[in-house]
Order: C-alpha cells, then sequence, then structure tokens
C-alpha cells in the first residue's frame, strides 16, 4: 500500500473518529445535558417561533388604530401536515442535534471508509456493497434513536391518559390535571418533560392553542395528535373531554398490547434466524481446529476465495431481506 493510501487511509479515520464523537456526545449525553437542551429548545421556541409573529405583525400594524384583530390573525401559525417522513422529520423525531447536510456527510464518510479498507483485499462485488454501508448503519443508528424515543414516551402514555381521565371527573381545569398528572410520573419520563415544557410555554406567555399543539411535535407518536385535537376541541367548544381521553386511553393501550405481541412473535423469528448462523459458524470453527487446511486452503485458493466472498454476500443480503420482512411500522 503506497504512502498516498495510507495518508487518505488515516485522514478518512479521523473524519469517521470525529464524526462518531460527536455523534455520542449528541445523542448518549447525560441528562442535566438533554434537560439544557430542552430548556433552550422550548425557550427559543417560545421567542422565535411564536412571538416572532405577533411582533411583526405588531411593528407592521403599529401606526394603524384599530387594527389589532389583524396582528392576532397574522399571529396564527398554520398548521401543515405530511405523512411522508424526511431525514429533517427523523432528526428531529431522534433528537439530533444536526443537519441533514451532517447526516449526509457522516454516511459519506462512512462509506469511504469502508471501501478504502475493503478494496484491500476483497474483490468488486463487496467493494461496491461497502458503499452502502454508510447509509445501512447511519439509518440504523437513526430509526433506532426515534424507537428509542418512542417507546419511551409510549411506556407512560397510557398511564398519564388514565390519571388525566379521573382528575378530569373530579371536576380539575385540563390544565391542572395535566400537571397534576405530570407530578405522579418519574421525573425522567418523556411524558412529564413534555407536558412540563407545555405548561412553561403558557407561563412565558405563549397562547394556550400553541403550547397545546406544541405537544410531543418531536416525538413519532401515532396517538399524540389524537389527544392535542381532543384537547384543542374540548377548549374551543367544550364537551366531555373525560369520555374522550378514556376511549382514547383504551385505543393506546390495545395498540401498546398488539404491538408488543407482534414484537415478541418476530423476535422469535429473528432469534431463530440468528441460530441457525450460529450453528454454521460453529461447524466452521470446529472444521477449522479439526482440519484448517479445508479453511485456510480455501482462503488461499482464488476460485475458493471468490466463493467464500459471494457466501458471505449472500448470508448478509440474508440478513437484511429478514429485518426487512419483520420490520414492525409504529
Amino acid at each position: 500500500m503506497g504512502f498516498w493510501q495510507i495518508l487518505i487511509l488515516v485522514a478518512i479515520g479521523v473524519i469517521v473518529i470525529v464524526a462518531a464523537y460527536y455523534l455520542i456526545s449528541t445523542l448518549f449525553g447525560d441528562s442535566s445535558k438533554m434537560d439544557t437542551q430542552m430548556r433552550s429548545m422550548m425557550s427559543s421556541r417560545a421567542t422565535a417561533r411564536y412571538s416572532s409573529s405577533f411582533t411583526g405583525a405588531a411593528k407592521k400594524h403599529t401606526d394603524q388604530p384599530g387594527q389589532l384583530n389583524n396582528v392576532m390573525s397574522e399571529g396564527k401559525v398554520e398548521h401543515t401536515t405530511s405523512s411522508k417522513l424526511t431525514i429533517r422529520k427523523k432528526l428531529k423525531f431522534a433528537s439530533w442535534k444536526i443537519s441533514p447536510a451532517t447526516y449526509r456527510a457522516a454516511q459519506v464518510a462512512i462509506s469511504i471508509f469502508a471501501i478504502t479498507i475493503v478494496h484491500l483485499k476483497f474483490n468488486l462485488l463487496i467493494q461496491l456493497i461497502s458503499l452502502l454501508i454508510g447509509p445501512i448503519f447511519m439509518g440504523w443508528l437513526l430509526n433506532r434513536s426515534i424507537q428509542k424515543r418512542f417507546l419511551a414516551f409510549d411506556a407512560d402514555y397510557p398511564q398519564m391518559l388514565l390519571s388525566l381521565v379521573g382528575l378530569l371527573k373530579t371536576g380539575m381545569n385540563p390544565i391542572t390535571a395535566l400537571d397534576a398528572a405530570a407530578k405522579g410520573l418519574e421525573d425522567q419520563s418523556a411524558v412529564r418533560q413534555e407536558i412540563q415544557l407545555m405548561i412553561e410555554r403558557l407561563r412565558f406567555g405563549v397562547s394556550e392553542e400553541k403550547s397545546i399543539g406544541s405537544f410531543g411535535e418531536d416525538i413519532f407518536h401515532p396517538e399524540i395528535e389524537l389527544f392535542v385535537q381532543a384537547l384543542l376541541l374540548s377548549r374551543r367548544v367544550g364537551g366531555n373531554l373525560s369520555d374522550t381521553l378514556d376511549r382514547l386511553a383504551k385505543q393506546v393501550r390495545k395498540r401498546q398490547y398488539f404491538r408488543n405481541s407482534a414484537m415478541a412473535a418476530v423476535g422469535m423469528q429473528r432469534g431463530s434466524i440468528w441460530l441457525i448462523l450460529g450453528l454454521l459458524g460453529g461447524l466452521e470453527g470446529f472444521l477449522y481446529f479439526t482440519y484448517p487446511k479445508a479453511v485456510v486452503g480455501a482462503w488461499e485458493d482464488p476460485i475458493g476465495w471468490q466463493v467464500w466472498q459471494v457466501a458471505v454476500v449472500l448470508i448478509l443480503l440474508g440478513i437484511f431481506w429478514i429485518r426487512q420482512v419483520t420490520k414492525l411500522k409504529i
């Protein structure tokens, strides 16, 4: 291997190490750092996203008396929903404090590092496949973060809804009942943190509609929007909120039960695949210790080495296909 190849390899290694350190420090920081980030996120939303619309409209209409209604109408937030999960949305749901460009750069850096290592020994097919390591690894890490935050929220969400229903039936105000229900959860609970953020937005002067509408906006959970809409409608037109939330709590618990059952069934199927691969690896190891030439000789023979590489590629493709087939939609 020449001097320039070694230099490029070292440079790529440094880039990957720096990117990995940045990602790990961003994703797995301590709780105090996470609390600070949540507070800064909340304050930035309160000052930039919500207040800017009112201040901008106020500056525009300061010299025009009798146009307070125009100011308030311009301050309303336009809610646009889209079912397509873009990279920006996934980064938001995973709570990664990086831009999509940084995410793409990390994918490219990992792929370049992988192909630099692979091309030293393996054939062209594996070199081409190694280019997919960056997108696959970063996508797996991103989806894992989204799933982790979803499970952390979903663990306490039904309990919070049931507690809220009980408090509402006693005649308590919805916001006060939400605060009381959140205090019954653990300090590190994701549901409690979201409720506290919503209440602090109200204390900062953000309107009730916008504060409620921002509840759980960075968590990918299908039942959050139903809870937000039910709470907003009850504040606008009234109605029996406790019955609505009671039905929602039952729906959340049923979906949670079916999801856990499906994950258990899928886990058994995935476990059987890993067991088969473990047996194959064990047999290969047994053959290596009993008759090493049968294994080492295949590595040294050009045709045998190509067969080994094709077999490894087929195994990896099989694992990837099994994971895609058994992937559960949240």
